[in-house]
């Protein structure tokens, strides 16, 4: 499979950001266009998106953009040359499974936070919401620390 548009769902936080490390060496190796796609949800602090306590929509759209913009350079300081991102408002699942079918990459990475099956249904997962309705490959990679937290819940 060539591999010459990577979408990385990316919110900050700790599993997303080992995702966004896997996506960026596929994305340097194969000299390919790496974009980052943020979705600010309807309700702030909702999917496991980390803002600060109080914060409006407004506040977490310039946190979130700032946020874009500095992982941007920090992505091509480190060799990975075509970064684009992206900035919505919506429900994550629907708003990238949008954005994927509107522009057809050719590999999505997701993170997973490593949610027991009751979180999942309690909470939801972006990334299970994905790899359930976006079209195309799909790569979910699990952090170090939602590997343990699987393993210590077996």
């Amino acid at each position: 499979m060539a591999v010459h548009s990577i979408l990385v769902a990316f919110d900050g936080t700790p599993p997303a950001r080992h995702a966004l490390d896997q996506a960026a060496e596929i994305a340097r190796q194969a000299r390919g266009q790496l974009t980052l796609i943020c979705v600010i949800p309807p309700s702030v602090g909702a999917y496991g998106f980390e803002i600060p306590a109080g914060a409006s929509t407004a506040d977490a759209l310039e946190s979130a953009k700032k946020m874009l913009a500095e992982t941007k350079a920090d992505l091509e300081k480190k060799g990975t040359a075509k970064v684009e991102t992206v900035l919505l408002e919506g429900n994550p699942v629907d708003r990238i499974v949008e954005y994927a079918d509107q522009h057809a990459p050719d590999l999505i990475v997701v993170g997973s936070r490593g949610l027991s099956e009751a979180g999942r249904f309690f909470l939801g997962s972006v990334s299970d919401g994905i790899l359930h309705h976006a079209q195309g490959s799909i790569l979910v990679v699990k952090s170090p620390s939602s590997v343990a937290a699987t393993r210590s819940r077996k």
